[in-house]
Order: structure tokens, then sequence, then C-alpha cells
């Protein structure tokens, strides 16, 4: 009777913790990695049938066949895996949560390659980014291949799956021998792409990227089961990080002592490891080796999903700082690769220099960028230099600058830019492990009760509020807010109404920060009972994407669609048509005053 006493009593007590979401504790939660190494180990066996098939008959997949490896990669690679890091993340599992995350953005990156390979139809002529030169498809149809851009992408990844692999030795002895494999398989999937001999090399480590994914699988699926570990290879370390002293007395001092939030993994390893990635693709982009940037837009707006999580992360984590910073940066890496890509398939001309001289969004990302390195200096010094550096991006991506040297300065500037966010990941992967400061990360800049001070000093030259602001946690996502509304605001100012190729190039920086990212601003709203708080968001991206229809798209769909309109109605088409496409040159204004009457005879030389 004691006995069935107190299994009710300890029954009733973990129901009502896992009833609570703010006591719901991580050990509740079972092993999602178990979902992440087996999402893993079918992507890869996928693979290595497809390049076993390729070295055998000398023939790569294409049509259908590639396509439908790309949907399957997507899907299981991609979905699954991140289904398993977003868990992982619960579980306050570091390195986990940052490599499932990592290795989905690769699946579902490789996946989309393989589709647009074969739905890839190459334009008239294309705007080469360094030289600025249109050039006709005819002359040089090799150019416009995406295996420039999936090269690009997947030497990133080499970078972070030997960052991966080196930090899991603290943590187990199957990781190690798992991320190794995959970085040695990207390898030969990138010599892969140019030299035929290397598939095979790829296809045999991606037969051991299976076996050793399918132990890890199969052992962490008995240790959830059991809750102990009877397979060996986990629970014990190669070398054992909390046995190991910080890197500096002044580095361990000096950081602020706060209240230790385990309810989340922490997110700033899995942001930095986003940035390089983004940097690294812009870094071969700016520097000439990919000649578009179809592929490279994919890639980087898959990999900026991470770091939307990131701030996501940063937000349950109760973190403003990295909340904005994460969020900021995910929305510049955004803009940057789909203002390329506007200017790649949509502006066909040479003289584009003009057009991007009265831009003026790009400013904004710099000031944005400028407070958020102030409100840095109250953490370690690579936290400021890495802010330091992202001021430096934002002004090698102002349009003022000559195109030439602009994607000079663009390209050295991301190069540098994504050294130190691989260090930042590395530090940050390490550290977040040990619960301590291992790698030398710098000493902290000033205290906060300083910086607090100086900001406060500057409260005189400001207007006087009633009293003192009452914030709250939930009350974070107000900078990504306004930031998103200053940004859309400040680049849809245009000197000229008589530019469509500005008003392109504008489309993705009114529309990307104004309407799409403000529903992520909307979402994080919700949390904590703000229930209502997402409303003011939602209505200003239904006002931005209204508008960014109406003022530089509607010039070349607003005459479609009232065509539309009239021929439903029951009038002759191709007269209104008429009518609108040759209005200014052979518009008779006598005639023009009513649309219900148009001229009966069609005039010439209209494209409807």
């Amino acid at each position: 009777k004691t006995e069935l006493s107190l299994t009710q009593n300890i029954s009733q007590i973990r129901s009502k913790i896992m009833a609570s979401t703010e006591g719901f504790a991580a050990v509740f939660y079972s092993e999602p990695s178990v979902l992440g190494l087996l999402a893993n180990v079918i992507s890869a066996f996928l693979v290595c049938l497809q390049n076993f098939s390729s070295a055998q008959s000398n023939v790569q997949p294409e049509g259908v066949e590639n396509i439908l490896a790309g949907v399957h990669l997507i899907l299981i690679g991609g979905l699954s895996q991140l289904l398993a890091g977003l868990l992982t993340f619960r579980k306050y599992d570091h390195l986990g949560g940052t490599a499932f995350l990592a290795f989905a953005g690769l699946w579902s990156s490789y996946g989309a390659t393989r589709i647009i390979s074969e739905a890839y139809v190459l334009p008239g002529n294309v705007t080469v980014g360094l030289s600025n030169v249109s050039v006709p498809a005819s002359l040089d149809t090799s150019c416009f291949s995406t295996r420039e851009g999936a090269v690009a992408g997947l030497v990133a990844y080499i970078f972070i799956s030997f960052i991966l692999s080196f930090c899991s030795a603290t943590v187990n002895y199957i990781m190690p021998f798992v991320f190794g494999a995959i970085t040695l398989t990207l390898v030969f999937e990138a010599v892969g792409l140019f030299a035929q001999w290397a598939l095979v090399v790829s296809g045999t480590l991606e037969l051991a990227i299976v076996i050793g994914g399918l132990y890890g699988a199969i052992a962490l699926l008995f240790k959830g089961i059991t809750q102990r570990y009877v397979l060996p290879g986990f629970g014990n370390p190669l070398f054992n990080v909390l046995l190991l002293g910080s890197a500096s007395r002044s580095s361990s001092k000096n950081v602020r002592e706060e209240k230790k939030n385990t309810k989340y993994a922490e997110p700033m390893a899995l942001g930095n490891l986003c940035d390089s990635i983004s940097s690294f693709i812009f870094s071969f982009y700016c520097f000439g080796y990919m000649c578009n940037f179809y592929v490279g837009a994919v890639w980087v707006s898959i990999n900026s999903i991470g770091q939307i999580l990131s701030s996501y992360y940063g937000y349950l984590r109760g973190d403003v700082y990295y909340t904005t910073k994460s969020g900021v940066h995910s929305l510049f890496w955004l803009v940057m690769s789909w203002e390329e890509f506007t200017l790649m398939v949509f502006i066909q001309s040479n003289n584009v220099q003009l057009s991007r001289a009265g831009m003026v969004g790009d400013w904004f990302f710099l000031a944005t960028a400028c407070v958020i390195l102030l409100m840095s200096f109250n953490r370690d010094i690579l936290e400021v230099v890495h802010n330091s550096l992202f001021v430096l991006l934002t002004v090698s991506t102002i349009p003022q600058i000559p195109l030439r040297g602009g994607y000079i300065f663009w390209g050295v500037a991301c190069s540098i830019y994504t050294a130190t966010s691989l260090y930042a990941t590395f530090a940050s992967l390490v550290n977040s492990v040990a619960e301590k400061a291992l790698i030398p990360i710098g000493a902290q800049v000033m205290s906060s009760s300083k910086l607090q001070k100086a900001l406060m000093s500057t409260q005189s030259c400001l207007p006087k509020l009633g009293g003192k602001p009452n914030l709250r946690p939930s009350d974070a996502p107000n900078a990504l807010f306004y930031i998103c509304n200053g940004l859309a605001a400040f680049s849809a100012l245009q000197g000229t109404l008589n530019d469509p190729i500005r008003q392109h190039l504008s489309i993705p920086t009114v529309l990307i920060p104004g309407a799409i990212f403000q529903l992520y601003v909307c979402r994080i709203q919700v949390q904590r009972g703000r229930r209502f708080g997402s409303v003011l968001p939602f209505c200003y991206a239904a006002v931005w994407a209204t508008w960014t229809w109406l003022r530089f798209a509607g010039n070349n769909t607003l005459p479609y669609w009232i065509c539309v309109l009239i021929d439903c109605a029951g009038h002759n088409e191709s007269m209104l048509c008429g009518m609108i496409s040759c209005q200014p040159p052979t518009w008779d204004s006598a005639r023009s005053t009513s649309c219900i009457s148009p001229p009966a005879v069609p005039l010439d030389g209209c494209n409807r």
C-alpha cells in the first residue's frame, strides 16, 4: 500500500509538472536525436545509391529521377531533421540542436539544388554580379550551371561539419565518427560535381554515415526506453570538458553572473553558424566564382530560416539582445540575396548603377548594426568584434559605391566576417557544452551598470516621460517590429517615379521586412499571453504587402487583371488591353475619358 500510494503521488506530481509549460523539465522529453540520426541515415543512403549508379553507368541522374531525389532530401533530410532539431533544443542539448538544424538546412538546400537543376530555364541575358555585363545566354551556357552555387554551399558546410565533429568529441564516441564522415563526404560531393571518380569515394563514405548513424540511433533508442546506456559509445566523451579549466581567469571573472536558463538550449552557436554559411556563399559570388545567384539565393534563404529559429529560441530564453541580433542578421541576408536575385532575373540592363545610387534602404541596415554594436558593449570582446565586422559588412553593401569596387569590397568583408563567425561558432559550442569559457572570447568590455549609466546620461537630450517604462520579457519583439517597419519605410523612399529598375530592386527591401518578416514578429507576439499583440504587426504586414504590389509591381500586373475583369463582364478584352498598353504614345485623350466606351477598333502594335 505504501509503494502504491508513493507511485500515485509521483505520477500526480509528474502530471502536474508536465501540465505546466513553465515547469516542463527537459528530462521528460524522449530522445529526439534518434529522429535526427535516422533522417541523416536515409538521406545519405539515397545519395549513396545515386552516386554508385552514376559511377557505374556513367550517366548522371536527370529529369524526374533528380526531382524526386530532391523532394525526398527536402522532406526526410530537411523537415524531419528540422523537427528533431526543435525538440533537441527543448531538451537542452546545445550541440544536438545546432547540428540537426544545420544539417536540415544542408539537405534541404542540396535537394532544392537538384530540383532547380532540372527546372532551370536560362534567361535571355543575365547581369553578372562582379562585371555587371549583360551576356546573352546563347553565348556561354556553361556559365549558368547550378554547380558553382552548390559548390559554394558545400564548401561552407565542410567547415561547419569539421567544427561539429571536433565539438562532438566532448559528448560521446560515436558522433565524431559520423560528423567526420559527413565532412569527408561533402568534400568529395563537391569534387564529384566536376569529376566522376569522386562519386565512388563519396558513396563509400556515405555508407559509413549510414552504419554509424544507425548504430547511434539504436543506442539512443535503447537509452530512451531503458533510461540508461545499454550500448557503448554514449555517456563517455573522448575528453571531458567539465574537468578542464577556463581559458583565462579574466574571462571567467568578468562575465556577468546570471541565473542559468536550462529550459532551452543556447542558440548563439546556431546564429553564428548561419552567419558563416551566408557570408561564405556571398564571398564566392562577389569574387566572381558564381556567374549567377539562382542557387545561392535558395541556399541563403533556407539558411536564414535557421537564423530565425535562433532568434526565436533567444526570445524563449528571455534574451532581448540575441532575439534582435539574430533577427536582424537573418533579415539582412534575406534582403541581400533576393536583391541580387532580382538583379539577375528581372533587371536586364547594363546601366543599373544610376538606379542603385538612388536607393537608401541599406543605410537603415547600417544604423541598426551600429545600435546593436552599442548594445553589445556589456558583453565579451569577441561579441563586440563580431558586431563591428557586421557594421563593416553593412557599409560594403551601400548601393552608392560603384559596382565593380563595391563587389570586391563586399567580398573582402564577407571573407573576414566568415572567419570570425566560424571561430564564434566553435567558441559558442564548446563553451556552452562545458558551461564555462574554455575557448578564449575575451573579457567583458564594460559592466551592464556602466553601459546603462552611459545610456541614461543621454536622457537629458530626450523629451521627458511621465515615469519609467515598465518593460517585460514579452516586450522583446517590439525592437524587431520597429526595425521591420523602419527598414520598409526607408527603402520605400523613391527619388523619382519614372525608374522601373529602382522600383524592382526595392521590392525585396520593402516586401521582406515589411510583410514577410513581420509575420514572424506576429508569431512571437502571441507568446506569453499576448494574444492580441500580433494584431498590429499583422495589419502592418498586410499594408506593406499591398503597397508593394500596387507601387512597385502594379505597373506590370494591373493591366492584366483589368483585362480579366473586363472580359468577365462581357466586354471586348483586346480593346481595353490596347488602350492600357499603348498609353502614352498613341493614347487619344479625347476618347480616354471613359473606360466603358473603348475605341471601336483595337490600336495596333499593342502586346496583349
